[in-house]
């Protein structure tokens, strides 16, 4: 039977390509799919069959990381302000094309400000790691201190807005409550006390969908290793980064491929050595399938698809939550972490030297390939959907 599945998006990379393939999948079983997205978004919502619900985010087109402490202390009022944004723009859609069950992004708040009034079942998704009540990346790797006026104004203004929405003023116990059900885009053995999540939450691990819409990639050379160089679609602020990575690069036995987004330009980072490919944007799952070596910034998403593809990395952390996931790369021993103070042209090479060459970690990485490429993802997922609707969860 058809029933209507609304996703409710956090407006950011890796946010939204976790969730395209169990769209996808939702799709082809037959169900109706909206999906709430700024319009940066609504083509790839519209290539997986289903219906994009544009609205204007507080974050613009997409998220941006945070450059300052001041901005990282007031992100609590920026998903504050884009959950009510949310919630007030696609309310009039919604009204009139009454989900059965919202899906929504753990940041996405709006979806709880929406369902909460009209009692709509919810299942939320976990494109980072996930949080019950052993543990929380905001207890264990805290953005801010609970005493910053940015972060108790947050809080103020989240108590007076949730009984808008026919919710307890209680600013805790609404960013700590657990759902019926989660989906978690990563594998349980991955997950800080993985142990400890009971069957309210399904770790699909990764539901990467292929992206026609980036065009596709092929190495300069097929005798020579790629490594490739990122620091994510949202980053900003850092292109010494970029700099010390085509010295320590270039004119090497690698391939090198460096993307650096929106907010560098590749013109302005000199001449280039010839196995150096300076892009704003590259196909990323294009490249993996050649990399021998992905040094990035740590954002999730990025660790999942170098796993996914078997290639070690070497990671380095610009926020708290990519550095978490930075340590449980190399607590896991798939690669190593290089604090963004420690960063140098040696560093670098160093770092690339250590993980290419050893044995063990390779092999890890080959296993933890293998576990994931057993796994259907998004089926996992819309099976976990299918069953909350049919109330069997």
């Amino acid at each position: 039977m058809q029933r209507h599945i609304a996703f409710f998006n956090f407006p950011a990379v890796g946010h939204v390509n976790p969730t395209v393939g169990v769209v996808e999948e939702l799709v082809r079983r037959g169900h109706r799919v909206t999906c709430t997205v700024t319009e940066h978004f609504a083509p790839i919502v519209k290539a997986t069959g289903a219906e994009p619900v544009r609205y204007d985010s507080a974050f613009g087109d997409f998220y941006r990381v945070p450059l300052t402490a001041e901005e990282v202390a007031g992100e609590g009022l920026r998903v504050l302000d884009e959950g009510l944004g949310l919630a007030a723009q696609v309310t009039p859609f919604y009204e009139e094309n009454r989900p059965d069950v919202v899906v929504h992004d753990f940041m996405a708040w709006g979806a709880r400000f929406f369902a909460a009034p009209r009692d709509l079942p919810l299942i939320r998704l976990y494109p980072v790691l996930a949080a019950n009540e052993h543990f929380s990346i905001r207890e264990k790797f805290p953005v801010a201190e609970l005493n910053d006026p940015r972060m108790i104004e947050a809080v103020r203004r989240l108590g007076g807005s949730l009984p808008r929405f026919g919710l307890p003023a209680d600013p805790m116990a609404f960013l700590t409550e657990i759902e019926e059900l989660a989906l978690v885009f990563l594998p349980r053995e991955f997950q800080y006390a993985g142990e400890t999540f009971d069957e309210r939450f399904v770790f699909t691990g990764p539901c990467i969908a292929e992206r026609p819409y980036q065009g596709t990639w092929q190495p300069a050379s097929a005798d020579r290793p790629v490594v490739l160089i990122s620091l994510g679609t949202s980053a900003r602020g850092w292109p010494e980064f970029f700099t010390m990575a085509i010295e320590a690069f270039g004119d090497s036995e690698w391939d090198v491929l460096i993307t650096v987004g929106e907010h560098t330009d590749p013109a302005g980072l000199g001449p280039l050595p010839p196995n150096v490919d300076v892009r704003r944007y590259a196909p990323q799952l294009d490249v993996l399938r050649h990399a021998r070596l992905f040094i990035h910034h740590g954002g999730m998403n990025s660790v999942m698809e170098s796993l996914y593809n078997g290639v070690p990395m070497v990671t380095v952390p610009q926020t708290n939550e990519q550095r978490a996931n930075s340590l449980r790369v190399q607590e896991l021993g798939l690669g190593r972490l290089l604090a963004r103070e420690d960063v140098t042209v040696r560093s670098l090479r160093e770092s690339a030297d250590q993980v290419t060459g050893d044995a063990s970690l390779a092999e890890r990485v080959r296993v933890a390939r293998d576990r994931m490429r057993s796994v259907d993802g998004p089926a996992v997922a819309a099976d976990a959907i299918e069953a909350r609707l049919a109330g069997r969860v």
